[in-house]
């Protein structure tokens, strides 16, 4: 089951050479799973646009028979004009994000919330009955630094085209204690293999490093 949850997790870059984006959603926690959305400009210098942490039931993205995900959209710098959209299918949950960096407002669920200036959104109960609902809203320092490197089966020819290395999302959640918090790192998962307890354990370890 374990090999299904991280085969859905998705990282995807957009090319430069003027700048690109670094999306992707991936467990977290026993609890969580992050969607990030980041920017990043030619020299490296990357800024996170948003961060949504999934928060549901113990072990809720492992229940059922796999799932995916996927995200579109243009470049996702402040004053964008392009819409960046994503979807989950985890665990039998189906979850939907869209966001529109140049009016700083994100969908959940087709549910608009303002962001003003916050750039991380905490989403709980995404198994409930009731369905998935925004708990809060705030800010973290989004800036960060990362490397540019060619896009090994680019085609050649025009030059190399460049792409940003995804940064851990794990990066973003330790600046802040409420969202390490958030993950529920110490709540018990029934009905698990010794190495999905290991994987859990592996996660939450990250992001309570210095």
């Amino acid at each position: 089951m374990m090999r299904h949850v991280l085969a859905a997790a998705l990282m995807a870059a957009q090319p430069f050479p003027g700048g690109g984006s670094n999306s992707g959603t991936a467990p977290v926690s026993p609890s969580v799973m992050a969607t990030e959305l980041g920017s990043v400009d030619a020299a490296g210098r990357g800024t996170l646009q948003l961060l949504i942490l999934w928060r549901g039931t113990p072990g809720w993205f492992m229940r059922g028979g796999g799932g995916s995900s996927s995200g579109g959209g243009g470049s996702i710098a402040p004053g964008s004009s392009m819409i960046f959209s994503h979807w989950i299918s985890q665990g039998g949950v189906n979850l939907t994000v869209r966001f529109d960096p140049a009016v700083r407002k994100v969908w959940i669920q087709d549910r608009e919330v303002a962001l003003d200036d916050a750039n991380v959104v905490l989403v709980d109960g995404v198994d409930s009955p009731a369905g998935p609902y925004v708990a809060r809203t705030l800010r973290i320092d989004p800036e960060y630094q990362t490397t540019i490197e060619p896009i090994p089966s680019a085609p050649t020819g025009r030059g190399p085209r460049m792409r940003a290395q995804p940064v851990p999302v794990q990066t973003f959640i330790r600046r802040s204690p409420e969202l390490i918090e958030f993950l529920q790192c110490d709540a018990p998962v029934t009905g698990v293999q010794p190495r999905e307890q290991q994987a859990f354990n592996m996660w939450c370890a990250w992001v309570r490093q210095p």
